[in-house]
């Protein structure tokens, strides 16, 4: 197959690099040229969140299948970004991949797990069979929008668990803060219209387990850097590439005051990116709240 990606940051050109492994033609579409290479029979889309908008306006209107391939959320609208596809070329049938992946590790053929979803089943085994290999294994699922809630969420508790880290907290502070993010994690996503059962699986757990605790991790470093003291354009500055857990903690906390979704973990993540609260204040909020079920 004739497959264009675009975008050739670090996982773009990693998933490349896996589907030309497979026997298919791969062209790129960077950001400095943004202009299709020729005719695609799939389009893969791993341009950072915040510029897929203009990117897919730049290049027009398409009607072949684009697979989503970023994890966050646009901040203006609030949309994932099959939302926006639909809404910038809706000929085109959409779908997304999720799951727990660095980029270093999928370039090194180190055994992965991640997993495709599209509304269609027959596009989700399309881009199964595209992708799936003997050390990519590739599972399915129809729960698009739990997919790309569960891949963009888990950025933000992500930053959460590096200021944990970077306040020098220990190991049980650590995993009762993960513990109850991703309880929140799949509260907000679940009222977002994803299935409850997709967020405890690749895309949600699986993909917060990593980024939570992965050196590798920009919202793991990121969040590090802010607990340890660093301003925001400090921790930012410290890290290559785009860390979309900042932009999804503005996007879903703009989506909180529409929707009345709670949020405490970020909500208090929000007040030390946006309005100047120290981890440390953000940290006592969260302990002083009163007291609850756990399956609250």
């Amino acid at each position: 197959m004739k497959i264009v990606i675009l975008g050739k940051g670090a996982w773009g050109g990693a998933v490349g690099e896996l589907i030309r492994s497979r026997g298919h033609e791969v062209a790129w579409v960077e950001q400095d040229r943004v202009k299709m290479p020729g005719p695609a029979e799939i389009i893969f889309l791993a341009t950072p969140t915040q510029l897929v908008r203009g990117c897919l306006r730049e290049l027009g209107p398409q009607s072949v299948p684009v697979v989503s391939l970023s994890k966050g959320v646009e901040i203006e609208t609030g949309k994932r970004i099959t939302e926006v596809v639909r809404e910038l070329w809706p000929q085109a049938p959409v779908a997304a991949v999720s799951g727990p992946s660095l980029a270093t590790e999928l370039a090194n053929q180190t055994p992965t797990a991640v997993v495709a979803a599209a509304a269609d089943e027959a596009l989700a085994k399309q881009v199964q069979k595209i992708l799936h290999g003997p050390t990519f294994r590739v599972y399915r699922t129809t729960d698009l929008a739990g997919v790309e809630w569960g891949g963009a969420l888990k950025n933000v508790y992500a930053l959460a668990a590096g200021m944990c880290a970077g306040l020098g907290l220990g190991e049980n502070s650590l995993a009762g803060l993960l513990t109850r993010s991703l309880r929140e994690m799949v509260r907000v996503a679940v009222q977002l219209g994803a299935k409850e059962e997709t967020l405890y699986g690749l895309s949600g757990v699986g993909d917060l387990m990593l980024t939570s605790y992965s050196r590798e991790s920009r919202n793991r470093r990121v969040g590090e850097r802010l607990g340890a003291g660093d301003r925001l354009d400090q921790a930012l500055a410290s890290v290559k590439g785009v860390c979309e857990g900042v932009p999804t903690t503005e996007a879903l906390h703009r989506i909180e005051a529409k929707r009345k979704v709670e949020a405490p973990v970020a909500d208090q993540l929000y007040a030390v990116l946006f309005q100047g609260k120290s981890p440390k204040e953000a940290l006592q909020a969260l302990l002083e709240r009163d007291p609850k079920a756990e399956t609250v």
